[in-house]
């Protein structure tokens, strides 16, 4: 019998005894690197939240380094806050490809419309841009947070087009339909605790269907001309009254002028009158003479021939001069 170091079972012995000190060695090392596996950072834009065995031990855990037991005992989420996501409506169906009823729009190639107020289809494009203001709401709240955000989305556009002629909503409604569903949509989310929050709703394309879109093209451009007619109208209208009105003070002022004027002339007529015949009772027959051939020279000067008429003593017949105006 040899040394026992040297035979078979000696020589396993020192192998296993290495082979065990290795293995110790690396399963340290691996203790060590899954301990440090705990650390983990949040960025600027996220909030983290920390389970322990699926519950939930803090929803707010803020941005920078943390530490935290590695799975399976603690988990760590992280959700971004300052992000903003967009939502794509143009269709009514549900996301899901197999839905029945996008199947059956695969099917039979119809699309989906909003019913108006006035029962006219209309299609619609609506982009929302959304961000997460809870963390904890939006991932235990709702099982898929993009379906119930759609549903929602979908059921208020279509709320508030069912309230809406299509007149309107084609031409001057689209601001209150975006400021309407941004509103009637955050009220819902806040009511189901989404942990969302819509920060810009913008209605893109608002059409008829296909079929019928020339015919109300045709509709809408008649109403704008109808409109452009009434302003044009309103606005000659608001041109000529002030002109008539001007016109008007204008004839007023002058049959004013003119009615002082002969008022005056008329008063200085009678003063005239009343003085002469103060003059023609004072003097007699003087007075008459001499007013007979003032008021005839009067005459003749725009006269060619002229005649001079003086009147006799004794009241006969006047004697009468003739003389002509020198060429």
């Amino acid at each position: 019998m040899g040394n026992t170091k040297t035979t078979i079972p000696g020589i396993l012995y020192e192998t296993f005894r290495h082979l065990s000190s290795f293995l110790r060695w690396i399963g340290l090392c691996l203790v060590i690197l899954y301990l440090f596996s705990g650390f983990y950072s949040i960025s600027s834009n996220e909030i983290g939240i920390l389970q322990r065995f699926g519950k939930v031990l803090d929803d707010k855990v803020q941005p920078g380094m943390h530490y935290a037991f590695p799975w399976p005992v603690d988990r760590v989420i992280k959700v971004p806050i300052r992000t903003v996501e967009r939502l794509l409506i143009d269709d009514f169906y549900l996301i899901e490809l197999n839905s029945a009823a996008r199947v059956f729009s695969n099917m039979t190639g119809l699309d989906s419309y909003c019913l108006t107020g006035d029962n006219n289809f209309v299609n619609v494009q609506c982009v929302i841009q959304f961000t997460v203001t809870n963390p904890f709401d939006y991932l235990f709240r709702a099982k898929d947070q993009n379906i119930m955000l759609r549903s929602l989305a979908c059921s208020t556009i279509i709320h508030c087009l069912a309230k809406m002629p299509i007149d309107e909503a084609l031409t001057r409604g689209k601001q209150g339909i975006a400021r309407f569903v941004k509103l009637e949509l955050q009220k819902r989310l806040d009511a189901v605790r989404s942990g969302l929050s819509v920060s810009f709703v913008e209605l893109g394309d608002l059409r008829p269907p296909n079929r019928v879109e020339q015919f109300f093209s045709d509709v809408v451009k008649a109403k704008i001309d109808r409109e452009k007619m009434v302003n044009d109208a309103e606005s000659y209208r608001n041109e000529r009254i002030p002109a008539a009105q001007a016109d008007a003070n204008r004839i007023v002022q002058e049959a004013g002028a003119y009615k002082t004027e002969v008022v005056l002339r008329a008063e200085g007529e009678t003063d005239r009158f009343i003085r002469l015949l103060e003059r023609v009772s004072a003097t007699g027959n003087f007075a008459r003479k001499m007013i007979y051939i003032e008021t005839m020279k009067e005459i003749m000067e725009n006269v060619g021939e002229k005649h001079f008429v003086f009147m006799n003593e004794d009241g006969k017949a006047p004697a009468r001069l003739k003389l002509f105006r020198p060429q």
